[in-house]
């Protein structure tokens, strides 16, 4: 009762500001848009339609069958938790929420394994971190690959330490073991594209749509985020008037982001701001657990509490890492790459602030084009070997 009032007075106040401040919803509502139609948009779609072209086709299965042992042994999950963690790792949450509840229905896992399945698996894009916060926004794929390093390495110590202090009980005890799953890659693989059972032009039509329809889902959070982050800013500014982007961060993970590099023009310490980013996104922002639960409402066993504190551990651990990883990182870069770095989409450096970056619209449609051009010579391919067969 008590949380239904304050979420009712919450919007009441939201739509009170908006009509009383329409210019400055209007303002952050446009930034928001920009955000997400320069950047987001057009860095992420083609790797969805591929992210989804490789699930379709069973190579998470396969691998899958391969990291088994790792899964089983680390973490104490059934093998067929693996699923979720390779979708997550590789694009993100929410992607691995739906097949871990679909796990606990079937069976496959007990409320408290699905409970830790959810919190380890909630991490950022890592093409988002790549493509959109490292070449995007800071021009340097460098700064890409150490938040994403910080955030993986963060995620997979927490993952293995949380495991080892469970009760063994717990962690190995399911209703039933997976049926799915064969020992080896290329059997995995070929039973998961059975178990899909579309066509592949099926596939490619679904795998835009889903895209699509995807990143309008960020897209409205992005936007929604932005206004109520220009109407808390006031409060923010007096109770921590040196963090100018906390609100953001803490509301969102993609304006918080964007917000931190804002700020990074004045400052000196970039590798400060940089695992300020890499916390940001590890925490994923308060959108982020509404989208986790979301998902998750119907089960009434899963806590949201836990999750949020180990989001907040993972955030912690991930700002330490990359002070950590810093120095012998760009070491290691600057001997292995040369002297200086080059962006994703050989852009030069961007010049003044942080937010002075052009649009990913021109990259994106060359990738799209790629894509389809390889879409098209593995559909020949198929075809050619089913005639042959024939």
């Amino acid at each position: 009762m008590q949380k239904t009032v304050f979420i009712a007075l919450m919007m009441l106040f939201l739509v009170l500001s908006v009509v009383l401040s329409p210019d400055i919803a209007l303002q952050a509502s446009l930034s928001g848009i920009s955000i997400w139609w320069n950047l987001v948009f057009p860095g992420l779609l083609p790797f969805f339609i591929l992210y989804e072209i490789m699930l379709a086709f069973g190579l998470f299965h396969g691998i899958n069958a391969l990291l088994g042992p790792i899964v089983r042994r680390l973490l104490r999950l059934p093998q067929a938790a693996g699923i979720p963690i390779l979708m997550s790792l590789s694009s993100g949450f929410p992607t691995g929420v739906e097949p871990t509840m679909k796990l606990l229905k079937d069976g496959q896992l007990t409320t408290k394994q699905a409970q830790r399945l959810l919190s380890y698996i909630h991490l950022p894009n890592p093409i988002f971190i790549i493509v959109i916060v490292g070449a995007g926004l800071f021009q340097l794929s460098l700064y890409g690959y150490i938040i994403l390093a910080s955030v993986w390495l963060a995620a997979l110590l927490l993952m293995v330490l949380h495991a080892q202090l469970v009760s063994r009980k717990d962690s190995l005890a399911a209703k039933k073991d997976s049926q799915h799953i064969e020992p080896y890659f290329a059997n995995a693989m070929q039973l998961g594209r059975e178990l899909d059972g579309r066509s592949f032009g099926r596939v490619l039509g679904d795998s835009v749509y889903d895209s699509v329809q995807k990143l309008f889902i960020i897209g409205g959070f992005i936007i929604f985020a932005s206004v109520i982050a220009a109407f808390a800013h006031p409060v923010f500014d007096v109770i921590a008037p040196q963090l100018p982007f906390l609100e953001q961060a803490l509301l969102e993970q993609h304006i918080g982001s964007f917000a931190i590099a804002d700020w990074t023009m004045k400052q000196s310490n970039i590798a400060l701001v940089l695992a300020l980013i890499a916390a940001c996104l590890s925490f994923t922002g308060i959108s982020g657990l509404l989208q986790v639960s979301y998902y998750t409402y119907k089960q009434k066993e899963i806590k949201l509490l836990p999750f949020i504190s180990y989001r907040l551990m993972h955030a912690a651990a991930s700002f330490a890492l990359l002070l950590l990883l810093w120095k012998p990182f760009t070491n290691v870069w600057t001997a292995t790459m040369g002297s200086s770095d080059r962006t994703v989409f050989e852009q030069p450096p961007a010049q003044g602030t942080a937010l002075q970056w052009s649009s990913l619209w021109p990259s994106s449609l060359m990738l799209c084009m790629a894509l389809a051009a390889l879409v098209m010579i593995l559909q020949l391919i198929w075809q050619y070997s089913r005639h042959r067969k024939a």
